[in-house]
């Protein structure tokens, strides 16, 4: 858990990161900070999250919330429920879980994704061994949860986990 009792000063640069997860058409670059992870994905035009990323998963629609900031490009998200929102450079923007998105245009869209850790938000948490902290807001989403720690393990660190090693790691938050 976070401790913010402590007084933390600690600095990490997207440019060196602790993660890099390379897809087609698109990069994410990741940092752990005390309390905090944050990513810079640099999706290129043609990506779309279910065709890019859904065949990784296997879930219908992203199961991962965002909260961010486009620095540069435009981007579409298409909420399961229908609504949809167009988001251009410097609008920040919070993202439930359920929801397409894709590239807009011929320019390449840089988004600031921030992830908050050990702080008391609902939901599930599992972590990869290596420490890095994924989060679904529902037990029914924890195929999802399992299925993402797996994948990063595997791609990340080749390790190969098991759903029952994961699934036991889980905790509420």
């Amino acid at each position: 858990m976070f401790d913010t009792t402590q007084l933390t000063l600690e600095v990490k640069n997207l440019d060196s990161p602790d993660e890099r997860r390379s897809m087609d058409n698109g990069v994410l670059d990741v940092v752990n900070l005390p309390g905090a992870t944050i990513a810079k994905a640099v999706f290129q035009p043609g990506w779309k999250w279910s065709s890019d990323i859904k065949p990784l998963v296997g879930t219908d629609s992203c199961q991962v919330g965002h909260t961010g900031y486009v620095v540069s490009g435009r981007f579409h998200v298409r909420m399961d429920d229908g609504r949809d929102l167009d988001l251009g450079p410097g609008d920040a923007h919070v993202v439930a879980p359920g929801h397409d998105a894709w590239v807009v245009g011929d320019e390449p869209c840089v988004i600031i994704d921030y992830a908050a850790t050990g702080s008391p938000v609902t939901g599930r948490v599992g972590r990869c061994p290596c420490g890095v902290e994924f989060r679904v807001a529902s037990d029914e989403q924890l195929d999802h949860l399992v299925a993402a720690i797996r994948e990063h393990a595997s791609g990340s660190h080749d390790h190969q986990l098991t759903a029952e090693h994961v699934l036991a790691e889980v905790t509420a938050s």
